[in-house]
């Protein structure tokens, strides 16, 4: 946990961490029940407005029943806007350059089977794969279904109000 005092004009000084107490705090208890979703065939300029008008830099893609499918982030949204490469490509890596190259769908650019993490996780161990993988987001989902999300942002709001 993070202590802070406050000073003049609204500015705080940290006064200690306890990191440990994260793994005291479930992932439900702070995450976004909330998060931004749209649907895998929603128009890839749909998906770029959507991105511009949230708070969130991500938007997760549901199927029927608030089945999770998948992910789009601005950087998925900024690599399928990327100029060709000009090195010749082989194999896997050619198909997907192109394929995200004439999108048109949410779908076709969203990661699939994205990194999902549970309800009753502590918020340490979110951290600890958000970390791991360079996230700064993840899906949390309860039986396959998409229950909320939970962002840097939210465990840094949880930090500095205790």
């Amino acid at each position: 946990m993070v202590r802070m005092s406050k000073k003049k004009k609204d500015r705080y000084v940290v006064n200690s961490i306890y990191p440990e107490a994260l793994d005291k705090i479930k992932v439900k208890d702070i995450m976004n029940q909330r998060p931004p979703v749209i649907d895998a065939d929603v128009s890839i300029g749909e998906v770029v407005k959507h991105l511009r008008t949230q708070k969130e830099d991500y938007l997760l893609v549901v199927g029927t029943e608030k089945k999770l499918v998948g992910i789009v982030t601005e950087s998925d949204i900024l690599y399928a806007f990327k100029t060709p490469s000009t090195h010749k490509l082989v194999g896997a890596s050619a198909v997907s350059e192109i394929g995200k190259k004439t999108a048109t769908k949410a779908a076709e650019i969203m990661t699939k089977h994205p990194v999902t993490i549970f309800p009753d996780m502590d918020v340490q161990e979110a951290l600890s794969i958000m970390i791991a993988h360079k996230f700064r987001h993840l899906p949390v989902v309860d039986q396959d279904k998409l229950v909320g999300s939970i962002a840097i942002s939210n465990i840094l709001d949880y930090i500095l109000k205790k």
